[in-house]
C-alpha cells in the first residue's frame, strides 16, 4: 500500500525496515543508531542525498520510525527511501 505524503510538509513519519542480523538473517536488529545521513533519498529517481534531519528510532521488531520535514519533501514526485 502507498501512503502519499504531503509537500513541502513537516512532521510526516514513515517505516523503515525491518533490520535483521547479518550472521543468522532473522533476529531483529533493535539497537541500531541510524542517523539522518545513513537514510538516503531520491526525488523521482535522481541522484540520491542525505535526509535532512533526524534520524531512525525503534519501534518493534526491527522497524524504525523516520520523521520526514518540509525539506525532505519539497519537491513534487515519487520519493524513494
Amino acid at each position: 500500500m502507498t501512503r502519499r505524503l504531503r509537500q513541502a510538509t513537516a512532521s510526516q513519519t514513515r517505516l523503515i525496515g525491518p533490520f535483521v542480523d547479518d550472521t543468522d538473517f532473522k533476529t531483529a536488529e533493535t539497537g541500531l543508531t541510524i542517523a539522518n545521513t545513513d537514510i538516503k533519498l531520491s526525488i523521482n529517481g535522481g541522484a540520491s542525498a542525505n535526509k535532512n534531519s533526524g534520524g531512525g528510532t525503534h519501534i518493534v521488531n526491527g522497524e524504525y520510525a523516520i520523521t520526514l520535514d518540509a525539506t525532505d519533501t519539497a519537491t513534487v514526485g515519487e520519493l524513494t527511501i
